[in-house]
């Protein structure tokens, strides 16, 4: 077969020879046969030639090669024409230029034949050239589909692969199955307890929120109630300094002091009498006596008046407060009224909520429903730890204290009717010594003496009783009533938390599966806070009902017109001084009868009695100060009252308040001893859990070391057998 280079080499040198022109007959025969030998050339080498590219397209690599090095070969061929062309023209153009000229025609002729020729050739060098590029297309096609076909069988062994790997690993991830389903097992309940445990944290959380609602309407009551206290405490302060605000002057002291310079008086008028000595002799022992007793009856009247001052305004004070107390049982039972219908809502709302929960929960069969005795068991536990706390600060006994000795009033009462009967002798006996002078006179001065004598015995012994009798006593301790009750409930509830677990007990017992709902666990708490609220306001209504009813019975006597009795006090007063100041001329009378006195003795007269007078202004004085002070306290107990009035509806509101949280914080308590209940069963459930894992592991892991060892030796030959293909293709 001949070369392609050597056949390019032919048509390369026929058509420089073309080139050239006809030279002679023998070179133009030579020529004809040099054409006869490419067209014989075109039929035996060149078609076989093209039959030969056809089948070289399942060969990639080496014809790919073949054909580079014919591309080489054909620029070196035509480098090589070019110059053959070159050289050939340039020697015979100076031999054959005559036979150019000469034959024109011919050679023209010729020309267009080899021209005709040679465009033939061009025509089937096209042809040949975009067979070869159909050919290199066909062969780039193929050499893709080959690697195609390649990778997809690549990726289709490794996805076997891949899947194999998937179901040893699955094989090794499933485990022992008796070990499996007993952590399966375990971590069901382990799930359950947590969704009890997810139930009961968003019960807690929307608990939290309501007593941060309730925590800050607290803050603003206690904002309002604050300044309201303190003013109070203040008012309470000013009452207590209006009692114990000092006198403007001792009025007892200055008082005593006047009646001991009139004392002095008197011994200088029974001195100057005394010194004249035609003088009448006088009783002056027995006159100042007498003037003794009419100053301390009328002293005892102006104490009995501050008495009845002091009473009077206290039963204004009671009669104001019973009034008070009457008005305030209509707003007792307003509120209580409203706050017994709202708790009657909630506890409806509750028992509704229940009968819901305890419908969905009955529907799923097959366990037994503990959520309301869970429910009083830990509400019983609660009660009882508080009832202990409390007992434990509860003192047994109430200690003795002091109390007004009755028996101290029947002591004053007979030293005042001893005091009047003496009064009264004394009386009798300057009637007595008045009396003219007659047969008679001297056994009636004995006898009024001698009542006299009897009237000042009496006196003294109840004088003696008073000092021996204390006006307060002391009494002995006490049993403390609330220490009984708070046994008494301490008993109670015992009582109930041992019912509660029996119940509890026996429905564990009984052969079925037990079942607390958190959210009914909660509802029946609040049912049963609801329930003791309810209690409770009916009995904090009877106890405040009673005690304004007592208020109102106290204060319900004749009112007193306070302003009418300092009228009367003070005509009683003006009375006492005009007596006291009759008495006193009487006595004077009786002492002095027909005597004349001197101007020294009218001079101390006169000095003792505008003393007298000084001791009545410091005694007007001294009761101005205590109705001043009792006016002051009752105007300031009304102040008081009128701040009370504004705490009453706060309280009111903040009493509401610790209510509302009542059945939160038993709520609370008892969805916080469920978490631990739940705790201690998932600690439970982990322990039991922990060693299965362990095995488990073990398990899977002397399994997953065999599939990596196993895994590893076939990845390996897979590589290698895909390594294989390649070259296969490759060597193609």
């Amino acid at each position: 077969m001949i070369s392609l280079k050597k056949l390019l080499s032919i048509i390369a040198l026929s058509v420089f020879v073309t080139g050239c022109g006809i030279i002679d007959t023998e070179q133009a025969g030579e020529a004809l046969a040099l054409k006869e030998q490419v067209l014989r050339l075109q039929i035996e080498e060149l078609d076989p030639l093209m039959d030969q590219l056809a089948d070289m397209q399942s060969q990639i690599a080496p014809l790919e090669e073949e054909i580079e090095d014919l591309e080489d070969a054909r620029e070196h061929i035509y480098d090589e024409a070019r110059d053959i062309g070159d050289q050939f023209e340039r020697e015979m153009g100076g031999a054959y230029d005559v036979l150019w000229q000469g034959e024109e025609e011919a050679r023209r002729d010729f020309e267009d034949q080899l021209e005709e020729q040679y465009d033939a050739l061009e025509r089937e060098w096209d042809e040949l050239e975009k067979g070869q590029q159909e050919m290199f297309r066909s062969l780039d096609q193929s050499r893709d589909d080959t690697w195609d076909e390649l990778e997809d069988t690549t990726q289709a062994m490794w996805m076997e692969f891949e899947d194999g790997n998937f179901l040893r690993r699955k094989v090794i991830e499933k485990g022992d199955p008796e070990i499996e389903a007993q952590i399966e097992a375990l971590e069901d309940r382990r799930n359950l307890t947590q969704a009890d445990n997810n139930a009961l944290n968003a019960l807690q959380m929307a608990i939290r929120k309501q007593e941060q609602e309730l925590e800050m309407q607290r803050f603003d009551i206690e904002d309002e109630l604050d300044p309201l206290w303190e003013r109070l405490e203040e008012m309470h302060n000013e009452s207590n300094q209006i009692w114990e605000q000092e006198q403007p002057m001792d009025f007892e002291h200055e008082r005593n002091l006047r009646y001991e310079s009139v004392r002095d008086k008197q011994q200088q008028i029974e001195a100057a009498w005394d010194n004249e000595q035609d003088q009448k002799q006088i009783d002056f022992q027995g006159r100042n006596e007498k003037r003794e007793t009419a100053q301390n009856d009328h002293q005892q009247i102006l104490m009995s008046i501050n008495e009845q001052r002091g009473e009077a305004y206290d039963q204004d004070e009671q009669a104001e407060t019973g009034e008070n107390a009457d008005a305030d049982i209509a707003g007792v039972d307003q509120n209580y009224n409203e706050a017994k219908s709202v708790y009657r809502e909630l506890l409806a709302g509750t028992e509704t909520l229940i009968n819901e929960l305890s419908a969905a929960q009955s529907s799923d069969g097959g366990s037994v429903d503990t959520s309301a005795i869970v429910a009083g068991l830990d509400s019983s536990r609660l009660d009882l730890t508080t009832a202990q706390e409390e007992l434990v600060g509860a003192p047994q006994t109430i200690p003795g204290g002091e109390e007004s000795n009755p028996i101290y009033a029947e002591v004053a009462q007979a030293k005042t009717t001893a005091e009047e009967a003496l009064v009264a002798a004394n009386e009798a006996l300057v009637a007595a010594n008045a009396l003219e002078d007659s047969d008679t006179k001297a056994q009636t001065q004995a006898d009024a003496q001698a009542a006299v004598d009897s009237a000042q015995t009496a006196f003294d012994a109840a004088s003696s009783t008073l000092d021996n009798t204390p006006e307060r006593v002391s009494t002995p301790d006490s049993p403390n009533p609330g220490y009984a009750e708070i046994q008494s409930r301490i008993s109670r509830y015992e009582a109930l938390v041992s019912d509660y677990e029996t119940q509890l007990a026996d429905a564990q017992q009984g052969g079925e599966a037990t079942v607390t709902d958190p959210e009914l666990t909660a509802a029946y708490a609040k049912k049963a806070e609801y329930e003791a609220i309810l209690t409770d306001l009916d009995a904090t209504y009877e106890t405040d009902i009673a005690a304004l009813r007592a208020k109102v019975d106290a204060g319900s006597g004749a009112s007193v017109d306070v302003g009418s009795l300092e009228q009367e006090f003070e005509a009683q007063i003006q009375r006492a001084n005009l007596e006291l100041e009759e008495k006193l001329k009487v006595i004077d009378a009786d002492s002095y009868g027909d005597n004349t006195k001197s101007d020294v003795i009218t001079t101390l007269e006169n000095e003792s009695a505008a003393l007298e007078q000084e001791a009545r202004a410091i005694e007007q004085q001294q009761q101005a100060w205590h109705r001043a002070r009792e006016e002051q306290q009752k105007v300031k107990r009304a102040e008081i009252r009128a701040v009370e009035e504004q705490i009453d509806p706060i309280q009111e509101r903040q009493k509401e308040l610790n209510r509302s949280q009542r059945p939160l914080r038993k709520e609370s308590m008892i969805i916080e001893n469920q978490r631990m209940a739940i705790q201690e069963e998932q600690q439970l459930v982990e322990t039991e859990l922990q060693p299965l894992w362990d095995v488990r592991e073990e398990a899977q892991e002397g399994l997953w070391e065999e599939f990596e060892i196993t895994e590893r030796d076939l990845r390996r030959a897979m590589e290698m057998e895909i390594d294989d293909l390649r070259d296969e293709v490759e060597d193609a």
